[in-house]
């Protein structure tokens, strides 16, 4: 059974920009893991600090594998040290 999530992801304000261009470099990695099916990036337009992830996996063990890919540690790195982030992302998971 395949797994969507929903990640809502909170720019710190003047972050916005570096964020969108990090994901921008982050996609094509993502999406070429074996797992996942899906993921696309959208910016709200009425509130620029709000992204919204939305991502097709195979399986939850795929979507933690994901969360351990070299990759997604080293974004997570980049975000804690550059202040991207004003808070942690909040994940809305819905089975398939």
């Amino acid at each position: 059974m395949s797994l969507l999530v929903f990640a809502t992801i909170t720019a710190n304000p003047g972050q916005e920009e570096a964020l969108k261009a990090a994901f921008h470099e982050l996609i094509p990695l993502v999406r070429a893991e074996a797992a996942c099916q899906l993921y696309e990036l959208y910016h709200s337009t009425e509130n620029p600090t709000r992204f919204i992830m939305h991502e097709r996996w195979d399986d939850e063990a795929g979507l933690q594998a994901h969360s351990n890919m070299p990759h997604m540690k080293a974004f997570g790195e980049k975000a804690r040290t550059h202040g991207w982030l004003a808070k942690p992302a909040e994940l809305i998971r819905v089975p398939e």
